[in-house]
């Protein structure tokens, strides 16, 4: 047995352990298995020696190690723009997998992990860190397809889940970031007070959504019908979906219209907007934002519906040719029921529309609550796995690691016509809204993150905080 294994071996690995702490928890055919295996290991020992045993159980005990890692490495992802990354696991150190530093150093056959057949366990350790412990955390062991799993491991282990951005890439993001940034400076000082749910602590979504068109265009979309809340929409619409500045800033002025219909009017961050977003090579793709209500998660089946319309007017190649995106905030994923429903219907026939990409815009609180208040659940995407659909949590202020994972979920949905799920982890920089202060509306949070969001500045990829804000200076943290 490889120190990789494969899906199988890894059911093996799991069902082992589960027979060393007791076997009774087995059926009797799984207790045989494993009694036959020890007697085997036993002969062994007595014709090759201790040595040959003892590196067999290294390979058992590393293979219990790789498949803990591609379960559970996201535990410790730094995903957290306001927190400490993790350094350590109870279930991930190498005691828990009765292995010791001085094993790093044993080598065994493990060529997916280096360049030559063999590799050594400190070698294979390294790359799994590499792959799923820096920025994107990744679920998706709870797959019950193999082949959607190794197809997944493959894309992520092969590229130590990371994607090298070519320099003209990196500064159109970061062009993009400074424009999203300085587009809600402005109405905060021109408009003052008034609500208009900011993208700040977020602005990562709008290289994103661009990305993920550019690249649903190249696999054959030509519609994106797509539906998200009051949070950063002002934005999107402007710089995706080419509002102009003059229509916004209108939105934004108290004028009486006489022509305007009694009661048909709504806030400026519930309204539709449509535009067509360049993909390059003179090539646009349609995007399509409906009308969304205060009820931030009912626009959901009203996404899922247009684009089943679309994709029905299109026949066999209809969910190829358009995609739903959804993006949600993280409070409302798990607390409205409306989501749990929508995506009851996500693999119905008279309902599937190929799949969605779903974001989840993390501020990490909802309204003045704090996530350990708001759920029961680790994250709040874990209504998600309903689905068997995988799941990128991934740090909000590293670009670089949110455009790989969005890539990747994009390929999921187009190889396997299956949802997906993208965690953005980041915050808001205001209150609930621009009229309110934040230390009154999230003053718990403001304690437990004492760091001021304007000051911190990051060391990508060694994810080390690089400046004090002007706040811990004051502090002396």
């Amino acid at each position: 047995m490889s120190l990789l294994g494969a899906g199988g071996a890894e059911l093996v690995d799991a069902q082992y352990v589960r027979w060393q702490q007791d076997p009774n928890q087995l059926s009797a055919e799984w207790r045989a298995y494993f009694q036959g295996f020890e007697l085997g290991l036993a002969r062994s020992e007595a014709a090759t020696g201790p040595s040959a045993a003892g590196d067999l159980a290294l390979q058992a005990r590393a293979d219990q190690l790789i498949y803990r890692y591609r379960d559970l490495g996201h535990l410790l992802a730094c995903l957290d723009p306001l927190a400490e990354c993790p350094s350590s696991h109870p279930l991930l150190d190498l005691e828990a997998c009765d292995l010791t530093p001085a094993d790093l150093a044993r080598e065994g056959c493990a060529p997916e992990f280096g360049a030559g057949a063999t590799v050594s366990l400190g070698q294979v350790l390294t790359a799994l860190k590499e792959t799923y412990c820096r920025a994107v955390g990744v679920e998706y062991m709870h797959l019950q397809d193999p082949q959607e799993r190794e197809w997944l491991r493959i894309r992520m282990e092969g590229t130590r889940n990371r994607t090298p951005f070519p320099a003209d890439l990196r500064r159109e993001v970061w062009a993009e970031l400074v424009r999203a940034s300085r587009f809600e400076q402005f109405l905060h000082k021109r408009y003052l007070g008034q609500t208009r749910f900011s993208l700040e602590g977020a602005e990562v979504l709008l290289p994103l959504l661009r990305t993920v068109c550019r690249d649903a265009a190249g696999h054959g979309v030509e519609k994106v019908v797509l539906g998200m809340a009051h949070r950063g929409r002002l934005n999107v619409h402007v710089h995706l979906l080419g509002k102009s500045y003059h229509e916004l800033f209108c939105q934004f002025e108290a004028s009486y219209d006489p022509d305007g219909v009694p009661g048909g009017g709504d806030v400026k961050y519930h309204s539709g907007y449509a535009g067509d977003v360049a993909v390059g090579g003179g090539a646009t793709v349609r995007v399509i934002m409906p009308e969304n209500p205060s009820h931030l998660e009912a626009v959901n089946p009203v996404v899922e519906g247009v684009a089943r319309a679309f994709q029905d007017r299109l026949g066999a190649e209809g969910p190829r040719r358009v995609l739903p995106v959804l993006i949600h905030g993280d409070a409302a994923f798990p607390g409205q029921g409306i989501v749990a429903e929508t995506l009851n219907l996500a693999r119905l026939e008279g309902y599937a529309t190929g799949g969605t990409l779903h974001l989840i815009l993390n501020n990490q609180i909802g309204y003045t609550t704090l996530p350990e208040d708001a759920r029961s659940t680790r994250y709040a995407t874990d209504l998600a796995k309903m689905l068997m659909v995988p799941i990128f949590h991934v740090h909000g202020e590293h670009p670089e690691a949110v455009l790989h994972a969005g890539r990747l979920a994009l390929e999921y949905r187009t190889a396997f016509g299956k949802d997906a799920v993208l965690d953005l982890v980041c915050y808001r920089r205001h209150g609930h809204n621009e009229g309110d202060e934040p230390y009154f509306t999230q003053q718990e949070y403001k304690d437990r993150y004492p760091h001021d969001y304007d000051g911190t500045l990051w060391d990508w990829p060694a994810y080390e905080r690089v400046s004090q804000s002007p706040e811990e200076i004051k502090h002396g943290i």
